[in-house]
């Protein structure tokens, strides 16, 4: 009895947890920032940038934000992409954010909530969000600090767009 059990343990040992999917290993090497991202910009200062007739659509920008999106789910089940909301909080004299402030539910901050809000992409060659779910591929959950490095655009919904092309998960 004793022998079987050694021998059990010494297969799964042998076995492992099985091999990561060469995607997802793939996708992090390709993604994942280590370091912290800098030259922060603020999302309302990037969306309006993304809405100028001379925009330069090349241009990379970093956020700081949570993966919030308020009462709706922040995360795109099976794809590589999910709501953030700006970690700065506001310059309005009478209303700084704190760390721990969430513009989701704040009488200031809610009058023009989509200011503060992105969508983040990590798209394959195609320019589409890679089919992968963000929540595994980085090991994401709701409310979590990010830093994103992308380029912006404003989609036909009016939701500013990052296209990531490196992620910094603050822990």
């Amino acid at each position: 009895m004793g022998r079987l059990c050694v021998l059990s343990f010494c297969m799964l040992l042998l076995c492992g947890c099985g091999q990561a999917d060469p995607a997802v290993t793939a996708a992090r090497e390709q993604f994942v920032s280590q370091a912290s991202l800098q030259g922060e910009v603020k999302i309302p200062d990037i969306r309006k940038a993304a809405s100028a007739e001379d925009v330069d659509k090349a241009k990379l920008w970093v956020i700081r934000a949570k993966i919030n999106a308020g009462e709706f789910p922040p995360f795109a089940d099976g794809l590589a992409s999910f709501i953030v909301t700006d970690a700065f909080g506001t310059d309005d004299a009478q209303h700084k954010g704190g760390a721990d402030h969430n513009p989701h539910d704040c009488p200031f901050c809610k009058r023009d909530i989509n200011s503060v809000m992105a969508r983040v992409e990590f798209c394959g060659a195609d320019g589409k969000p890679l089919p992968l779910d963000a929540r595994q591929l980085f090991d994401l959950q709701e409310m979590q600090l990010v830093q994103v490095e992308g380029t912006a655009r404003k989609d036909d919904d009016d939701w500013l767009v990052i296209s990531a092309r490196r992620i910094h998960v603050v822990r």
